[in-house]
């Protein structure tokens, strides 16, 4: 999300609607990503066997920081820049930017 930020505040605009842009463009994938992984371990999480039982701990702290995860980048993340950008603490460097 970094380098989508860096790549279209390149293209010009405010910081506070680059950052909101990038979080809209990214939103599907990141949440696809993260249901897709969640919904591959629930088996685990539902199985009731004595060799699985080691793995259960493992799996929820797996699937818990999962759900986490797109909050901490759609919110966090954009909140960051904008107060980087409040306290001009942010300088983005225009050359050689590539989103991909």
């Amino acid at each position: 999300m970094v380098r989508f930020v860096k790549y279209r505040a390149k293209q010009g605009g405010n910081l506070h609607e680059v950052a909101n842009q990038t979080v809209r463009g990214r939103f599907r994938a990141i949440t696809l990503t993260s249901i897709a992984i969640i919904a591959s371990m629930l088996p685990l999480l539902s199985e009731t066997s004595k060799q699985v039982q080691i793995l259960i701990p493992l799996v929820t702290s797996i699937v818990f920081g999962l759900l986490s995860y797109p909050l901490l980048i759609f919110l966090v993340l954009s909140a960051l820049y904008a107060i980087m950008k409040d306290i001009s603490y942010v300088r983005i460097p225009l050359e050689g930017i590539n989103p991909i």
